[in-house]
């Protein structure tokens, strides 16, 4: 039986050729299965599929391989043979397995050896392309276990977990290295969306569980139980580290979010990398549009406000900076001090119900806020009760400094948000949903690696980003 495929290709030849190859599909599907049900010739199919494009791609890497004369230049260098051997390489499709030569710098004694079938090919950490980047954007969005589950669904034929976790590692440490330079091209291709008015900032930070090395001060490590079969890693404890997470987002007039830029750095590095980036993104975008309304919202942490104003004192293009304290914790503070100066729950409700209305119409509601727990409303003498005086004083006292912080209906009008929800739900998308799992702990190198991809995965950058990336393991290579 032979079939015939519908095409709307204007090249005869090429249907004539797609047809050999459904049929030629076909004997093989039925020389694998007979008579089987759809289901099992569907599998049967993509299988012959797989390992008809394995056989291509190592074919064709191959004929790159053979393809190189005893001297080549890489990039205008000089490099001679230095040995040849059997290497696997990874695709979706299976291993390929091809015998190579190594390159080394010419006049350049145990130099660094390169290899120009990868080179050429732009094979990353010796899987194809294809496959390189399923594993960045798999490693940024879960474990290594979801996406070989994911792939073998799918009816591919991916490497070993183990060698899914070292390329990811691989190369999301390699992109860390490049995604400063990289991100500074993408910008410039970058604009603003229609009806931009506004950007807005926020800089949080959010938990990590950290694998980290046990100390003598946490005392010594667990008994074992059971009997020991091989030796022992050495003992290790988890401890909660704090990461940085920083947004940069575009609003329209009416204060809804048009584009989000998002990042993280782990505990062991830098929160200025984070802020950089942020700066960076603020700058292009006051290029674009000088009018800008320029808002920081994010909570009241004093080190938070430091880093930031400080990162932003240093941007020639900005003004004037709308600083708000996010609204909503503020209306959390308000209920706490509430419950200690008002006993009835119903007319607690009613008063922050009351707050909250004038909050959005007028910016003096917060000179009124704060007379409402002067104590001596309540008591109406001189004498205070200081076990109140102080259980406020630790709740709003404290928080209720800048006034202009508070000014929600002013910010409202401009159309920056009044609520760090961008930059809350950062800590959970870049962070929560993928590094706080069940029973997950991490170490610096992956943990660095992870949050580098998830961050452009999170920002809409990573396809463009990849298109760039892949360079970094490319080269111009030519025989000599």
């Amino acid at each position: 039986m032979t079939f015939s495929t519908r095409s709307t290709a204007n090249d005869n030849g090429e249907s004539s050729l797609m047809t050999a190859v459904v049929n030629a599909v076909h004997r093989v599907v039925e020389s694998k299965v007979g008579e089987a049900d759809f289901g099992a010739r569907e599998a049967a199919a993509l299988a012959v599929a797989n390992e008809a494009v394995r056989q291509l791609l190592e074919r064709e890497l191959q004929a790159i391989a053979d393809g190189q004369s005893d001297r080549v230049r890489i990039d205008g260098q000089l490099h001679r043979r230095h040995s040849t051997g059997d290497v696997t390489y990874h695709s979706l499709c299976g291993p390929l397995s091809i015998r190579r030569s190594t390159y080394r710098l010419a006049g350049v004694r145990n130099g660094p050896t390169r290899v120009p079938v990868e080179l050429i090919a732009r094979l990353a950490e010796h899987t194809t392309p294809a496959l390189a980047y399923s594993i960045a954007q798999g490693y940024a969005k879960a474990p290594m276990r979801s996406l070989d589950e994911d792939l073998r669904a799918a009816h591919r034929v991916p490497p070993s977990r183990s060698t899914l976790e070292r390329v990811a590692k691989a190369i999301g440490t390699t992109a860390k290295d490049h995604v400063w330079r990289i991100e500074q091209v993408l910008r410039d291709a970058e604009h603003l969306p229609e009806g931009a008015t506004a950007i807005s900032l926020g800089l949080d930070r959010t938990s990590i569980p950290m694998e980290e090395a046990r100390t003598d001060a946490e005392g010594p490590p667990r008994r074992r139980r059971a009997p020991r079969i091989r030796v022992a890693p050495p003992p290790v404890t988890v401890h909660y580290r704090m990461a940085y997470v920083g947004t940069v987002s575009v609003t329209n007039a009416e204060g809804e979010v048009l584009v989000t830029r998002r990042y993280a750095a782990p505990a062991h590095d830098s929160p200025k990398e984070v802020l950089a980036r942020m700066m960076a993104d603020l700058d292009r975008a006051l290029v674009q549009n000088p009018t800008l309304h320029v808002g920081v919202v994010q909570d009241n942490a004093p080190e938070m406000w430091n880093l930031m104003r400080e990162a932003l004192r240093a941007q020639p293009r900005v003004g004037k900076v709308h600083e708000v304290v996010d609204r909503y914790h503020f209306m959390q503070r308000l209920a706490s001090a509430l419950e200690v100066v008002e006993p009835d729950e119903k007319e607690r409700r009613l008063q922050l119900a009351r707050w909250r209305k004038a909050l959005d119409r007028n910016d003096r509601t917060i000179h009124r806020i704060r007379k409402y727990f002067d104590l001596d409303r309540h008591y109406g003498t001189r004498v205070r009760d200081w076990e109140t005086w102080n259980a406020i004083d630790k709740i709003i006292g404290g928080y209720v400094i800048r006034y202009e912080h508070f000014q929600y209906a002013a910010v409202a009008k401009l159309g920056l948000p009044t609520g760090s929800g961008v930059t809350e739900g950062a800590c959970k998308s870049l962070i929560a949903a993928r590094a706080k799992r069940s029973g997950q702990r991490w170490r610096a190198r992956g943990i660095s690696a992870v949050l580098a991809l998830r961050s452009l995965l999170e920002s809409a950058r990573l396809p463009p980003f990849w298109n760039h990336f892949v360079s970094r393991y490319a080269a111009n290579c030519e025989a000599a």
